[in-house]
């Protein structure tokens, strides 16, 4: 009898060491998506569904879509105007919908007309000072066309106002020749404008801030953090607090957005007014004081952080990238880190690489698709990225015992083992469960891992994650786009 006793004891104390930590009492959404797919061929929107990602960031340029010049006998909130081009807008967002994915349009760049000065000839992508009346104008148009009563389309509910408006590559100007910022004010008067109209067609479409740019580089660049503080008239780096007044009523927009490409590893941090990875927890705290103070004024209590793009460019095919190895361990844990740090959704930059020129430099050429490019969208093949991107896993060595976080592929929950490669085998160590969003965390009480050696995985419906290795990779200096 003792001995029974006994025995159940030991098998009691054997399942307490390597239980889970206890589930949240509360899971925190989190999506994926990826940015820009280069082409609307249906099979890259069904590889963006299979890359476990819910979202599809679709461009709605605004130059290509409005007329080159305003004629006189054209109505611009009519998005049944003969005088607008949405056909590329149109067959993305039904691609979109027809494969299971959520769009969000981004508007972005500007017609000249609707441009109320002139960039230098240094920046040609740049847009110069538009006319929030007239972005108000388009963005009514373009929320009616995808309302979900326009014959033949369906509804978007996710709208962003315009890209990087804290970089002179995107908008102008930044600065007064003094050097007195600009851009924030200028911003907040176009993302109110585009609010209200985006709201006015249907209350419930959700309005995303313009991603910022991660990185100071005066005087071209103005840091995402100083831009946030005079967008949203906060001050204070380390404890933000708001300044006199209401802030011309406040900025409104749903959802904050960063775009935190990242010099080096998930965990570097940049200059106070920079936005690295490392950096999301001091964005989080400004706006978690912004939302107190009232100056956010969207559908949340909590405004919601969102990572609109990020990558590294790859090596192969760009020489000055990042090792594939590499880069597929710092995936899943760039994707661990912003769920950390409060990301409700991170959108990966982009499908495919994009094509490279033969007499143009490897850095002018954004090669950090999740597909190596082939000849046409249906031979392109994949990185191993790409899995790392779809089923995140990594696995830290702590003296308490091996700590564990991953998201089920396509978001979901359910039962997820934890196995460790042991005697040339995998070896089942935990049972833990992923919660409704796919997020699953836990620790097993062991001491595996601790001399740097050894794998660790997860399975979930009988699908393996990318081994996480127990050696870790220090941070280096690392351009991210090669």
């Amino acid at each position: 009898m003792l001995q029974g006793l006994s025995l159940a004891l030991l098998v009691v104390a054997t399942l307490l060491a390597v239980t889970a930590h206890p589930a949240f009492a509360k899971a925190r959404p989190f999506s994926t998506g990826i940015t820009n797919l280069d082409v609307n061929a249906p099979v890259a929107f069904e590889r963006t569904k299979a890359a476990g990602a819910g979202f599809v960031r679709i461009p709605l340029h605004w130059d290509a879509t409005a007329p080159d010049d305003q004629p006189s006998s054209w109505q611009p909130d009519d998005p049944g105007d003969a005088h607008y081009r949405w056909d590329d807008s149109d067959e993305a967002v039904v691609q979109a919908v027809q494969a299971g994915l959520t769009p969000v349009l981004q508007v972005n760049d500007a017609p000249i007309w609707a441009q109320r000065c002139t960039t230098p000839a240094v920046l040609p992508s740049a847009i110069c000072d538009p006319d929030p009346a007239a972005l108000a104008t388009f963005a009514t148009a373009a929320a009616r066309r995808y309302s979900g009563h326009f014959p033949g389309l369906p509804r978007v509910r996710y709208w962003q106002g315009l890209n990087e408006p804290n970089l002179s590559l995107f908008f102008f100007p930044q600065f007064n020749t003094e050097g007195t910022a600009l851009s924030p004010d200028l911003y907040r008067a176009l993302i109110n404008a585009f609010y209200s109209a985006v709201k006015s067609v249907d209350g419930s479409n959700l309005v995303i801030a313009a991603g910022l740019g991660p990185i100071a580089v005066p005087p071209w660049t103005m840091g995402p953090m100083r831009f946030a503080r005079l967008l949203l008239c906060m001050r204070g780096a380390r404890n933000p607090h708001p300044v006199g007044g209401d802030c011309g009523g406040g900025a409104h927009f749903d959802i904050f957005a960063v775009q935190p490409y990242t010099t080096g590893s998930p965990a570097r941090e940049g200059g106070v007014n920079d936005v690295e990875l490392g950096d999301l927890p001091k964005l989080q705290t400004l706006l978690r004081a912004a939302d107190r103070a009232d100056r956010i004024k969207g559908q949340f209590p909590r405004t919601p952080l969102w990572v609109t793009e990020f990558s590294w460019d790859s090596q192969p095919p760009d020489p000055g990238g990042l090792p594939i190895a590499i880069a597929t361990r710092w995936t899943a844990e760039a994707l661990y880190r912003a769920w950390t740090a409060g990301v409700s959704n991170f959108f990966w930059y982009s499908l495919r690489d994009s094509s490279h020129e033969f007499d143009s430099a490897s850095s002018d050429t954004l090669e950090s698709g999740l597909y190596f490019r082939g000849a046409t969208v249906d031979q392109d093949h994949p990185k191993e990225v790409l899995y790392a991107f779809r089923f995140p896993f990594v696995a830290y060595p702590l003296k308490k015992g091996l700590s564990f976080w991953g998201r089920a592929p396509g978001s979901t929950g359910g039962k997820v083992a934890i196995q460790i490669w042991e005697k040339d085998r995998w070896r089942r160590v935990l049972v833990t469960h992923a919660d409704k969003y796919g997020v699953f965390r836990g620790l097993v009480r062991n001491l595996y891992g601790h001399n740097k050696r050894g794998r660790a995985r997860a399975v979930y419906r009988g699908d393996a994650s990318i081994p996480f290795s127990m050696r870790p990779v220090k941070d280096f200096y690392q351009e991210p786009f090669g």
